[in-house]
């Protein structure tokens, strides 16, 4: 093993005294670390005796899915499953003693090849470590990292409490809260990361410790939206509400619409801000190749079950392409469905700006030039997806020590999603360079009416969009010196073991 005794003993005594201060005593050059990539193979042979029929080779590994279809196809050694937080930490012992790169799969909702699946490691498949356990007082849950947002939800529905969880079912509670988590609910309770009371996780040395705001600060600080470059995280702590039934309502609107639309979906946005915060709107805007139009579609949602809220009723009254549809359902009911995994290959991309009608006018000039420039090409589906980031969820950005994100304004901001999905492999090219040119598009347009903001939602960004220079230079610097100090050999960094997802460093 590289780490000797006496190393792995400081880092345990560093751990009781205090992330900030006391790793700094054990600097980089107490430790030997590994220069050249190890023995994949051999760690996957080590792994299997431990975990029998929990190891899966790639070739014998036909069961296994993932949203992605790129991530599908990665090619890794083998596939392993733990069901423990010491089973985590030997894993990762295990990888790093052979100095083996390795992915971490929570839901598996990323974009990219060593996101979630490793290129030629070892994937760790959070999957069965999903447990949901209420607390006695129901104010607090103990939820597994590996959890999806459908099995959370169904878990707490029987006692009528719900929890700042995503937008889609499959989508991992793991990852989904590292990097920020937006919600239905979150003009109410905020972002999922700042719900987190409690972290548990596995360090880069490979021991377990408990992450708060009283226990290492430095650390609940960086985890909340500094994504995978900390640690594995096996459970989280968070408060949980009572929650009954919710509506949600979706209504189609043509071309000719969307100037009036997008005025009443910022007045909407506004008065869920303070005046309603049981609202939720998000609309996107796409090109139907079939219908050869272009159409805006709105999702309306309220946290009671009122049906046909009044707060949409001037939006509702735009002509419309389709009758107004609208249920009351659980939130366990409406995320329960999960279609086929696989399916498709996907790029986001993300930016967020000041309340503006005009640059949302603008977007959607960019979009139809940008859907233009594919000629006769159908096979790429870009939309462009909107919603807010309310007052609400911006004030519990500060609370407890505030989190990463650097984002501190009056009133809401307007965070925007391009999401580009398409099926061939031969149309890679034309999807990343549609997600390029639209994105830096909407930037300029942005940065011209001066209403740019610099965060990127991590959870949508593209690779090679600048997210954590958008948290602000000093919430940077601040993440890259706790991840030195946890992580001297640079495990979780771009040239270390797991590369994947957005480094620090």
């Amino acid at each position: 093993m590289w780490y000797t005794r006496s190393v792995f003993l400081l880092e345990l005594l560093a751990l009781r005294l205090g992330l900030a201060s006391a790793v700094n005593a054990i600097s980089a050059k107490n430790h030997t670390c590994p220069i050249q990539e190890g023995a994949c193979q051999q760690a996957c042979e080590r792994l299997a005796l431990e975990f029998p029929g929990r190891l899966h080779y790639k070739d014998a590994d036909a069961a296994f899915a993932i949203w992605d279809q790129k991530q599908l196809q990665t090619v890794y050694v083998c596939r392993v499953e733990p069901v423990s937080s010491k089973e985590v930490a030997f894993v990762l012992q295990v990888l790093v003693d052979n100095w083996c790169r390795f992915a971490v799969k929570c839901g598996g909702h990323s974009r990219f090849p060593d996101d979630s699946v490793s290129v030629g490691g070892v994937t760790i498949d959070l999957g069965l470590m999903n447990t949901t356990v209420v607390s006695d007082d129901r104010t607090t849950a103990r939820i597994g990292g590996g959890a999806l947002t459908r099995q959370v939800f169904s878990a707490l529905d029987p006692y009528g409490l719900a929890y700042v969880g995503g937008r889609v079912g499959q989508v991992g509670i793991g990852g989904f809260t590292l990097g920020g988590g937006t919600s239905v609910l979150s003009a109410k309770h905020g972002w999922a990361l700042d719900n987190v009371l409690e972290y548990e996780i596995i360090l880069p040395n490979s021991t377990i410790a408990t992450i708060s705001e009283n226990q290492h600060p430095d650390l609940y600080y960086a985890l909340r939206g500094g994504g995978n470059n900390f640690g594995i995280v096996i459970s989280l702590n968070v408060t949980v509400f009572p929650q009954g039934p919710v509506y949600t309502g979706s209504r189609t609107f043509g071309d000719d619409q969307t100037d009036q639309f997008l005025d009443e979906a910022e007045k909407i946005f506004t008065v869920e801000d303070a005046e309603d915060t049981n609202i939720g709107l998000e609309y996107r805007y796409a090109y139907s190749a079939a219908q050869n139009r272009y159409v805006m579609s709105s999702t309306q949602r309220y946290a009671e079950p009122v049906l046909n809220p009044p707060v949409f009723k001037s939006l509702n009254a735009i002509p419309a392409l389709s009758n107004l549809t609208g249920t009351i359902n659980s939130l366990a009911n409406s995320t329960r469905f999960s279609g086929p995994l696989g399916q498709t290959r996907n790029i986001f991309a993300s930016l967020t700006h000041y309340p503006s009608v005009e640059l949302g006018k603008q977007a959607i000039g960019i979009f139809k030039n940008n859907i233009q420039s594919l000629g006769n090409l159908t096979s790429v589906n870009p939309e462009l997806i909107t919603y807010s980031i309310p007052a609400v969820a911006i004030e519990k950005m500060q609370l407890r020590g505030g989190n990463a994100l650097g984002i501190n304004v009056d009133g809401h901001l307007v965070v925007n999603l391009l999401s580009v999905s398409w099926v061939r492999t031969a149309d890679d090219a034309t999807a990343y360079s549609f997600a390029e040119r639209f994105i830096a598009s909407f930037r300029q347009a942005a940065e011209d009416l001066n209403v740019l903001h610099p965060f990127i939602y991590i959870n949508y960004a593209n690779k090679g969009q600048d997210v954590f220079t958008g948290y602000g230079e000093e919430n940077k610097q601040r993440l890259i010196s706790i991840q030195r100090d946890i992580d001297p050999c640079g495990i979780f960094t771009s040239y270390g073991l797991w590369r994947g997802f957005f480094k620090v460093q």
